[in-house]
């Protein structure tokens, strides 16, 4: 099975004239899940999330005494939320742009695929601690909170505290949907290939 060698050259010919490249990173899947316009969509759909958590923590900071970590927290769940978006879409543009007929790897692509993949999980694995954070401190001081008297230890500005409390909760709901989705999505793709 050894190549033969090409009369006239140095160079030797392939074993099979047909041979097919095996990728490393499996494009074909990867595609299929990261470059469709519903990870698009979905993508740039939850960023509203991390919009609106961005905008309350900076609208009301220095306003919730109880726990001054509350707006903190939107903060930089906020940040790193529009960062995991912008990530998340940079990848699925670059799996629709240069790698749409999967049969090329460029080495572009492929650095910035790795460097984003990176990236992306760094940024999730501080997200899941970070949003672990948030739901201990709003959820620890649901039962003792109060919003009439701004005077009082126990004050937190009623947008704040509630936007906070309803977006974990949507948080926590949009996860266990999006696993669902793609779950059902990639069960029914199995099935028709």
């Amino acid at each position: 099975m050894n190549p033969t060698l090409i009369e006239g050259t140095s160079e030797t010919a392939p074993l099979r004239a047909g041979a097919r490249t095996t990728y490393y990173l499996p494009v074909e899947t990867a595609s299929k899940t990261f470059g469709t316009t519903y990870f698009l969509i979905s993508t740039l759909l939850a960023s509203i999330i991390p919009i609106i958590e961005l905008a309350i923590g900076l609208s009301y900071k220095g306003q919730c005494p109880i726990d001054q970590r509350i707006p903190t927290y939107m903060i930089v769940a906020g940040i790193c939320g529009l960062a995991l978006v912008g990530l998340s879409v940079l990848l699925a543009l670059t799996f629709m742009c240069f790698i749409s007929d999967s049969t090329a790897l460029t080495i572009f692509a492929s650095c910035g695929i790795c460097l984003n993949i990176f990236v992306t999980v760094l940024i999730s694995v501080f997200v899941f601690i970070w949003f672990i954070l948030g739901c201990v401190w709003v959820f620890s001081v649901h039962s003792t909170v109060q919003f009439n008297d701004i005077n009082k230890p126990n004050y937190c500005q009623p947008v704040l505290y509630k936007w906070t409390f309803a977006l974990l909760i949507i948080t926590i709901v949009w996860a266990f949907l999006q696993c669902c989705l793609s779950c059902f999505r990639q069960c029914c793709t199995g099935r028709s290939t």
